[in-house]
């Protein structure tokens, strides 16, 4: 379709949040579905009651007919004649509508001029039609023109301008005009005298046009804002000289009330003014900031309040915000609190002093606001709702915005990411999140042939493209499952069955087209990635030595060897094809290089991680009274947590006769990991717990008394030991079950081989408490300073980011060694 954004522009012009509706569904249209769209822009003066004509009359002349949809978000634009208009409403002139009653003004206009009365009399009897309206502009046009006319009956605002304009909307909104009625907020659509029948509005929001978002440090207060009245700063200068906290709140913006508001917080060097301040500083302020107080009056939305979400920050907000109110949730997201300078302020103060139920907050504010995206708002504009299902290689991938030069990257991965369950879930989901602050990243998975296909964003920056098996795929792989005892072989059988699926391998050519370069995460999908896009530079994630791992799996019988000759193949083709291999340690790198000689990669040791942020960090000092609320304050408990993978089910094994052996120890096994042990007669005081939703993974994870990691085998890093350590959990653990991970026995965790692993956990119980609590705040440490995911992720763009040829076609080198 052929679609006209129409919008007026400003004089004097300025950029607010209308350009960023309009720019925002400008470039979704044009860079992310098959529809074409252009904005039209007419000039608009409000400076007076002529000049507001004017632009009604401009809009009502326009032809639009070639176009088969027009939107309009604005007065005078939806003043357009259109078929098929939709109008996705930012406001009405407010001064006329729902702020008008601040003016002190009568809504009745008295006067004696007699052509004056005649026209109020048209108003008060003629419907709001097309004809009415081309009758009222001539008479306006006669009326302005006639000097017997008082001035200040034009004035605006006024009682004759609040009539006129309120006809003209009425008429240019009535429901033979437009088709369909969105709103940007609840508070828009349920104003009085905004829409003819306000139960048939959508409320659409739209998102930020920001091109990413991060959460960092929690160092100070941000606010940004034009400086005027209606979005009371003055409210958070006073909150301020009642705060007792030691906290700088950094307010970022201009406008009218800027001296004033200096001159106001004069004395007080905690409240700084940045002035205007650019996007990439915007996105900074935000990251670093503990909260974001937004304390406007009746705002009709607050793309503050989004932003500060969407950068995982709970917002502090006042009763009457209007469109904030929507998503601040009290105590969940932020907190809403009623428009006094004491009342915000006792609220800074307990922010200050509850850190870390702030940051919770803001994981739940950005939680939910993740569903708010152009993808959304122009689906649901233009009725495509229902087509959220096609196949995803309809759909286009993700790509940077114009003008942004991000780079990209396209990521074929075996199984779906999101949400990540297990640990090669977990990495892929988490490494790629961090880096799509940099790059844009599209990861296109295969599922179950039960599920929906799936093409949304799952992370700023981040989109997965999920294609569901066909039956004819999902019955050959159970059929090798089965002729292997029912060992899982989704991955292994993808060299030889990817075909089966024919939409998987369209949705990844469609995304590697445009991407920069090409990442096979785990070797079995390699060969069809390069194939959809030819000369891409290849690099290869090697999450584990696959050969070594799924002869562990498979054994080395009939059934297995081609499986297993298949994987040898596709880990020896990244080896010796990618330019750049990055694999969690560097004793998995050696082993490659052992098994498949040298390569002209560049090689990289990207550890396995932990979004120290997401796991709830519980002390040793404070697992007693945990305990005690769950009745367990006697039981010793140990955890282990574990994916079905042939080393964790040798683990498992281990502590099953561990178990046996200390019958006063509780041992809880979380994770698919249990599955496997279904009909197997267990000692008392073990359970297989299963997969859990992660509250309740954290919930164990801060009453536990101690973590289990009896590893013996397995290549790659363990992350649940990142896991343990970021829950400041004490761990216990095989030496093998460290690996690559810097960390220290002694210092960080207890050691101990499988033997001596009992005599280990007896010990553990009799250890001092200061001491116990030494080596779990040196486990935290270690992996917030060198395993928060946000940390790997930037050594990694920091790493390549410097090397073009790991972004420059490989066409050249492939001619010369052809």
């Amino acid at each position: 379709m052929k679609i006209a954004i129409v919008a007026p522009s400003p004089v004097p012009f300025c950029i607010g949040g209308a350009e960023n509706v309009y720019w925002g569904l400008l470039d979704h249209i044009n860079q992310h579905t098959s529809h074409q769209a252009e904005l039209i822009k007419l000039p608009c003066p409000e400076t007076d009651f002529t000049a507001l004509l004017a632009g009604y009359r401009q809009f009502r002349q326009l032809d639009l007919g070639h176009f088969d949809r027009v939107i309009s978000a604005k007065y005078p634009a939806w003043m357009v004649c259109h078929d098929h208009h939709i109008c996705y409403m930012l406001h009405r002139l407010r001064g006329l509508y729902d702020t008008y009653h601040f003016t002190g003004l009568s809504k009745d206009c008295r006067t004696r001029h007699a052509q004056v009365r005649d026209c109020l009399a048209f108003l008060r009897q003629s419907p709001p039609s097309g004809p009415a309206v081309e009758e009222l502009l001539d008479r306006l046009e006669v009326l302005v023109a006639d000097p017997s006319v008082p001035r200040e009956i034009f004035a605006l605002p006024g009682p004759f301008a609040r009539q006129v304009v309120h006809f003209l909307d009425n008429a240019a909104l009535a429901p033979d005009r437009i088709r369909t009625y969105a709103a940007i907020s609840r508070t828009v659509a349920q104003r009085k005298d905004y829409f003819p029948r306000p139960d048939r509005v959508e409320v659409i929001y739209p998102p930020s046009n920001l091109h990413r978002f991060a959460c960092g440090d929690d160092a100070h207060l941000f606010t940004v804002s034009r400086l005027d009245g209606p979005k009371r700063i003055h409210l958070l200068i006073q909150a301020m000289g009642h705060v007792a906290a030691d906290i700088c709140l950094k307010i970022a913006g201009t406008g009218p009330d800027e001296q004033r508001l200096r001159e106001m917080a004069a004395g007080d060097s905690r409240i700084r003014f940045l002035g205007f301040v650019k996007d990439q500083e915007i996105i900074d302020l935000y990251a670093d900031a503990l909260a974001v107080p937004y304390v406007p009056c009746d705002e009709d939305y607050g793309l503050v309040t989004i932003e500060a979400m969407m950068s995982g920050k709970p917002v502090l907000t006042v009763t009457d915000a209007g469109g904030p109110t929507e998503f601040v949730k009290n105590g969940k997201t932020g907190f809403c609190v009623p428009p006094d300078p004491r009342a915000l302020a006792a609220k800074i103060d307990y922010m200050c002093t509850h850190r870390q139920e702030c940051r919770e907050m803001g994981r739940t504010a950005q939680r939910s606001v993740s569903g708010i995206t152009w993808k959304n708002v122009v689906s649901q504009l233009l009725g495509d709702t229902k087509n959220t299902r096609v196949p995803a290689e309809e759909k286009p991938p993700c790509t940077a915005l114009p003008g942004r030069h991000r780079k990209k990257l396209t990521v074929a991965a075996t199984f779906p990411v999101y949400p990540p369950r297990g640990g090669g879930q977990s990495r892929v989901y988490n490494l790629y999140r961090h880096l799509a602050q940099w790059w844009d990243i599209d990861i296109v998975t295969f599922t179950g042939p039960d599920d929906a296909p799936f093409n949304e964003s799952i992370a700023p920056g981040l989109r997965e493209i999920r294609i569901p098996k066909t039956a004819a795929h999902e019955a050959k792989e159970r059929k090798l499952s089965r002729d292997l005892g029912w060992v899982p072989v989704t991955d292994a059988a993808m060299p030889r069955l990817h075909s089966l699926t024919p939409d998987y391998q369209k949705a990844l050519e469609a995304s590697a087209l445009g991407a920069d370069a090409l990442v096979a995460c785990h070797p079995y999908l390699a060969a069809v990635l390069e194939a959809c896009a030819p000369g891409r530079p290849l690099w290869y994630e090697a999450q584990d030595v696959e050969l070594d791992v799924k002869t562990s799996i498979l054994g080395t019988g009939r059934a297995a060897r081609q499986l297993l000759e298949d994987t040898r193949a596709a880990e020896h083709r990244c080896w010796q094809s990618a330019s750049l291999v990055y694999a969690c340690s560097r004793a998995d790198l050696d082993r490659l290089e052992a098994l498949y000689g040298s390569t002209k990669a560049l090689l990289l040791e990207v550890p396995n991680g932990v979004c120290t942020d997401d796991v709830s960090f519980t002390p040793p000092g404070a697992r007693p009274a945990l305990k005690e609320q769950m009745g367990l304050r006697e039981v010793k408990t140990a955890v282990f947590i574990g994916s079905w993978h042939g080393p964790n089910l040798e683990a498992v094994e281990h502590l099953i006769g561990i178990a046996e052996k200390m019958t006063d120890v509780f041992f809880l096994v979380l994770g698919s990991s249990g599955t496997a042990f279904g009909g197997r007669s267990l000692p008392a005081n073990i359970v297989m717990a299963g997969v859990v939703e992660d509250d309740i993974k954290n919930m164990i994870l801060s009453m536990a008394d101690v973590a289990l990691n009896p590893m013996t085998s397995g290549s790659g890093t363990n992350l649940k030991m990142l896991e343990y350590f970021a829950a400041g959990i004490p761990v216990i653990s095989t030496p093998f079950g460290s690996r690559g991970l810097d960390c220290l026995p002694g210092r960080d965790f207890l050691a101990a081989e499988i033997p001596s692993f009992a005599d280990t956990i007896t010990r553990f119980f009799d250890l001092p408490e200061d001491e116990v609590k030494k080596i779990a705040a040196a486990a935290r440490r270690l992996a917030v300073e060198k395993f928060d995911w946000a940390v790997i992720a930037r050594n990694l763009h920091k790493l390549i980011g410097d090397r073009p040829r790991l972004i420059q076609f490989r066409s050249a080198i492939k001619a010369g060694q052809n």
